[in-house]
């Protein structure tokens, strides 16, 4: 077994914290691939500006996404892909609980709570210019 230095387990410590929330965990889902515009993941979402932008904060510090200005917006990204496999090891684990209990994907979101706005389209400036080239936006 490899010796394990108190500052990785600190680090670790950090970087667990900062995915323990679950929108912070959809966040870092929709920033798959190219990224996206906070617009965007309020969208998606259904979650007000402050919120997203909040967790966007905890995510940046924890330093497990970048942003990236252009022009008037931010275009957060992974700033490690290696990221993404702690998120999708996490669900996939999370599945397998579901699945042992029982439970319903659905019966699950039912118990979590909490309010939500309603989901809407995408203005993102990526969204936008998917959908004046005929394809559908993400959002």
């Amino acid at each position: 077994m490899t010796s394990i230095d108190n500052r990785q387990i600190r680090e670790a410590a950090s970087i667990a914290r900062a995915i323990s929330h679950p929108v912070r965990l959809q966040i870092l889902n929709e920033l798959r691939g190219e990224g996206a515009y906070v617009m965007h993941l309020t969208a998606v979402l259904g979650r007000p500006q402050a919120n997203i932008s909040q967790h966007l904060m905890v995510l940046r510090e924890a330093g497990l996404v970048t942003a990236i200005r252009d022009g008037m917006t931010v275009l957060y990204q992974i700033s490690d892909p290696q990221v993404l496999n702690i998120v999708d090891d996490l669900l996939a684990l999370a599945q397998k609980r579901i699945e042992s209990r029982g439970l319903a994907a659905g019966e699950m979101e039912s118990k979590q709570g909490g309010r939500r706005r309603r989901r809407g389209k995408c203005r993102c400036p990526r969204c936008s210019q998917e959908d004046r080239s005929g394809r559908h936006g993400r959002g």
